[in-house]
């Protein structure tokens, strides 16, 4: 059977109009879907992984909350402090770290703002309190469990380096711990000193007083045993 057609008049503007407010006022009832900003922030990013979203929390991608207020962690304007009746001959190297490094890791921030407070006491060997003053690894100790980042009993500094994973000193980052062998002379083998990473070839440590330390100096550099970084989750 022969089926007849009719012909399809053409659609006239007002027509077309009609269907344009048509749309719009559906549109004005469809819930709106967020735009993803073209300045999101580090901290929001995301990655598409298996058809799921994947939240970059790893440290290396952490920026930190730009609005948050960094303390400034410097030894300018700090002074030898006496304990105990010991006070440290040494001048204080003066050095204040990068904002941005405070930023990039919590656990860092934390160990910054509690190993500061500490900034010109003298070094008491076998000390492991503001009370008594710091030996390194006392210090070492002090600042790690009073920062709630990671929890050790009293140890010295080859304990702390039996505890911790070796890194390449290119890999090393702030708040890893730097080892040190021959500081108590060539006849004394083994890890003789410790101090916390800082970052920039910096550390702090219980020298004489507590404070930086530059690592490319004559006094250290020759003298690095090892970098570590102790199991913080």
């Amino acid at each position: 059977m022969i089926r007849m057609y009719e012909k399809q008049s053409p659609i006239t503007a007002r027509q077309v109009l009609a269907i344009i407010l048509a749309l719009i006022l559906m549109s004005a009832f469809l819930p709106k879907q967020p735009a993803l900003a073209e300045d999101a922030s580090i901290e929001d990013a995301e990655d598409w992984e298996d058809g799921a979203f994947v939240i970059l929390d790893d440290p290396i991608y952490f920026m930190g909350d730009e609005d948050m207020e960094v303390p400034v962690i410097t030894s300018a304007g700090k002074t030898n402090i006496k304990v105990g009746g010991v006070k440290s001959r040494n001048k204080l190297l003066k050095y204040t770290i990068p904002e941005m490094l405070l930023r990039l890791d919590p656990n860092f921030l934390s160990l910054m703002v509690e190993a500061e407070k500490y900034i010109g006491y003298p070094y008491v060997y076998g000390g492991s309190s503001p009370e008594t003053g710091f030996d390194c690894s006392g210090f070492v100790c002090w600042v790690f469990n009073q920062s709630g980042v990671f929890e050790t009993r009293r140890l010295g500094a080859q304990g702390l380096y039996s505890l911790c994973t070796d890194v390449p000193r290119e890999e090393a980052i702030p708040g890893d711990l730097v080892f040190f062998e021959k500081t108590m002379g060539a006849d004394v083998k083994g890890i003789t000193h410790v101090g916390i990473y800082v970052g920039n070839n910096m550390m702090i440590h219980a020298g004489d007083p507590v404070g930086f330390a530059d690592l490319k100096s004559a006094q250290w550099a020759k003298k690095i045993y090892a970098y570590g970084r102790l199991p913080i989750e």
